[in-house]
């Protein structure tokens, strides 16, 4: 395949095949891509960026970037024309971030032969992410049919959570999400999540791992919560619920002390540093696997 726009653009067999390749690269192995990319990010990004762009760089792959500030969206351009733009002057693969939805995908695969990775479209997908958790979740549980993970914080928000569970799901893993009533998607039992709870106690009780999810005040119009103090003490990891939670994880930023407690974010129980190392290794084999449709 020459693109992933998308968690339900890969199969079962896409996924292992992605893992299998992360593990590769993990454990040292080693492989040259003749290629050149553009990363364009439209929104801001330290992780994402960075990984994706040291993870260019050891497949031997010629990196380019552009922001917002430097791209003729800023002037006007549709995304599609920037899209033709990147075809014309030769690049072999787009990995963007947009503060919009995409639609309609296929009109971005049907009119273009560059590969396309989507790095986060609005609130709507973040499939390298999603690969990414799913990749650590394995590193530590292996077998993940009847493992129990909790979504908790701004569900209806993330972009992360609903391409993970898709993911998630493949493998017969069970799905739960806690967070305020106002923050529930109210498609949530449509996405196969049937386990929901507004007091996060319970969740921490039911779930093998926490991932706690980033309050993103850029992309709500609305009053969602009373306060950010309200919302940490009804919904974050303090020390008291990290004493009764197996472990936790978070696609980043974090949010401190809204989110979780600053001086737990990198304790003993975390996995996030994990998830940052990952994220090189699955962006290095996301990148392998589309670019190979080139010549397939």
């Amino acid at each position: 395949m020459r693109y992933i726009l998308s968690t339900k653009d890969l199969k079962l067999q896409d996924v292992e095949n992605i893992m299998n390749l992360s593990r590769y690269f993990k454990e040292g192995g080693k492989k040259e891509v003749k290629a050149s990319a553009l990363l364009m990010f439209m929104e801001p990004s330290t992780r994402t960026k960075l990984s994706f762009e040291r993870a260019c760089r050891n497949l031997g792959i010629d990196v380019f970037s552009i922001d917002l500030s430097t791209s003729s969206i800023q002037k006007g351009e549709s995304f599609m024309d920037t899209i033709r733009t990147v075809e014309a002057i030769g690049m072999d693969v787009l990995i963007f971030r947009v503060p919009f939805t995409l639609f309609p995908e296929k009109e971005l695969i049907n009119n273009t032969k560059v590969c396309l990775i989507n790095a986060g479209d609005g609130a709507n997908q973040h499939p390298t992410q999603a690969l990414i958790d799913l990749f650590t979740i394995k590193d530590r549980f292996g077998d993940l049919k009847n493992l129990r993970i909790a979504y908790i914080g701004d569900i209806l928000h993330s972009r992360v959570f609903r391409s993970s569970v898709h993911l998630l799901r493949m493998y017969g893993t069970e799905v739960g999400v806690c967070g305020p009533k106002t923050l529930i998607p109210s498609d949530i039992k449509n996405l196969g999540v049937y386990h929901v709870w507004d007091r996060v106690e319970e969740a921490i009780g039911w779930a093998d791992v926490c991932i706690w999810l980033r309050l993103q005040r850029e992309r709500q119009k609305e009053q969602f919560i009373p306060s950010e103090r309200d919302y940490f003490n009804q919904f974050g990891l303090n020390k008291s619920r990290y004493e009764k939670v197996k472990y936790f994880m978070h696609p980043g930023p974090v949010n401190r002390d809204v989110d979780i407690e600053g001086d737990l974010v990198y304790s003993e129980k975390s996995l996030i540093l994990e998830q940052v190392k990952n994220g090189v290794f699955i962006r290095m084999a996301v990148l392998s696997y589309v670019l190979q449709s080139r010549t397939s």
